[in-house]
């Protein structure tokens, strides 16, 4: 009985590690979402002389939110896999409710 405490007691440090660094690794991704959303201000203010200019410059932004959003959906995917893992360990543990 007392393997099977350790046991379930390893795997939910397991799991608390994994959705720790779930969030983690979601909340760097965001971060790195902010940096793209301000390059993409700095190529519209830089947007001022020729036309030529400006097509260049909103073709610079348009990557820029490209990746941002990229970055966003990597983001979600890290963020689901997190709830997932939660849903599994509260799943594996309703046995447990009331005791």
């Amino acid at each position: 009985m007392k393997s099977a405490l350790l046991f379930e007691r390893n795997q939910k440090s397991a799991e608390a590690q994994e959705l720790v660094s779930a969030v983690m690794t979601s909340a760097y991704l965001l971060e790195e979402t902010e940096i793209s959303n301000a390059d993409v201000s700095i190529y519209v203010e830089k947007a001022g002389g020729s036309t030529r200019d400006v097509i260049i410059t909103i073709t610079e932004a348009v990557g820029t939110i490209t990746r941002a959003v990229g970055t966003i959906t990597e983001a979600v995917g890290t963020i689901t896999r997190a709830v997932g893992t939660i849903t599994r360990a509260v799943g594996r543990n309703h046995h447990l409710k009331g005791k």
